[in-house]
């Protein structure tokens, strides 16, 4: 069995929390070399309707039942010598129960001046200045995103010299319900760590900008259970965000008809990898094909008010539950919503967890979850910085 405590690098417990399900992982992040996730699980809400409070108290539930399972399977996993404790706990919180923007300010200066910490503090704390409707006592997060010198990003601005100097500040804020249970559900399993919790925004573009640091604009996409959120990145800035009434559950409960929608959500993983030949399977594809007029229109009727605004950037970037990601990257580059870009060209789709271009993720033969694959190269990048 493999050896957790004699693997190189520390322990930490990632948490992963979208609209209807979550995802627990034990990742072991080392100074060099792939991350290793040791341990995952991901539990989902039945398919029914619920209120917004009983989603809320139904996903703290499944937290604290992934997070026994996970430490259970965890701490079992060599019988010769105990696994070090996680040392640092994250919750990556979606979309769902979190919000995030963006602001810009700038400063054109007579003379160059030396770009500091204190100085960067100080023009982000000018763009987060303007109103806006967050939670002031539940904010998560706020800090500089990234800095332009004499109209150049640059990541590494410390000690640099400009007349022109500008940042992108930002902060996410959280429902207050779900911040309070899972503080209180990971200090039950974990005493005395206190959880690091960002936005899964937040999360998302710290690994683009890493990964994809000459890319200024494009399209993030966020698909969840029952919701997908999208928001438009114009020079860095978050220009625009929405939210399409579809995910997942929506859409499995939709194609189910009066059968059982999670029956279609396991047609949809074996579609997705192409072995799927049977009778079930050719008819999911019917009926998927049927549904598309109606995604046309929910995904249309949120981009349609993008363009309104300024046109979209040819690029989404997705994550999505890894079941329904091949065909929704198929359908969002298929269908001609060329008539929102800004190239008047159709949408080129990649996946977020695909690139690993300087964070690479070994999943040791586990299955593969999207959600905790960005939120572990996010980690990976604040482990670095650090």
């Amino acid at each position: 069995m493999f050896s957790f405590k004699r693997a190189s690098g520390k322990a930490v417990l990632i948490a992963d929390v979208d609209d209807a399900s979550v995802g627990v992982a034990i990742v072991r992040v080392p100074k060099d070399g792939p991350l290793a996730i040791l341990v995952s699980e991901r539990k989902r809400l039945t398919i029914e309707d619920r209120t917004p409070e009983q989603r809320a108290s139904g996903v703290l539930q499944l937290l604290d039942a992934c997070t026994d399972s996970v430490l259970k399977t965890y701490h079992a996993s060599d019988t010769k010598h105990s696994p070090a404790i996680p040392r640092d706990v994250y919750v990556i919180v979606r979309s769902a129960w979190s919000r995030f923007r963006t602001a810009r300010a700038e400063e054109v200066l007579e003379k160059p001046r030396t770009v500091t910490k204190e100085y960067l503090s100080t023009l982000a704390k000018k763009a987060l200045a303007e109103s806006s409707d967050f939670d002031r006592a539940n904010i998560i997060e706020s800090g500089v995103l990234n800095v332009n010198v004499n109209g150049y990003r640059t990541d590494n601005p410390l000690g640099k010299k400009g007349v022109r100097v500008s940042v992108v500040a930002f902060e996410s804020d959280i429902q207050a319900e779900i911040k309070r249970g899972i503080t209180q559900t990971l200090g039950k399993y974990l005493p005395g760590r206190q959880p690091i919790i960002a936005s899964g925004m937040r999360s998302m573009l710290t690994v683009l900008y890493d990964q994809m640091p000459n890319a200024h604009g494009y399209v993030v996409m966020e698909m969840g259970n029952i919701q997908s959120t999208c928001i438009v990145i114009h020079d860095d800035s978050v220009s625009g965000s929405g939210v399409v009434p579809e995910g997942l559950m929506t859409i499995a409960k939709r194609l189910s008809g009066a059968g059982i929608p999670e029956e279609i959500i396991s047609q949809l993983r074996m579609l997705g990898t192409d072995i799927c030949a049977t009778d079930a399977c050719k008819a999911l594809k019917d009926l998927l094909a049927r549904l598309e007029p109606e995604l046309v229109k929910a995904f249309g009727d949120v981009f349609s008010a993008f363009a309104l605004q300024k046109r979209m950037p040819n690029t989404i970037m997705l994550i999505a539950p890894t079941e329904l990601t091949p065909w929704l990257q198929g359908f969002l580059s298929r269908i001609d919503f060329a008539q929102f870009t800004i190239t008047l060209q159709p949408f080129t789709i990649e996946l977020v967890s695909s690139y690993e271009v300087n964070v690479r993720v070994d999943w040791k033969g586990l299955p593969a979850d999207t959600g905790i694959t960005t939120a572990a190269k996010y980690v990976h990048i604040l482990a670095h910085e650090s």
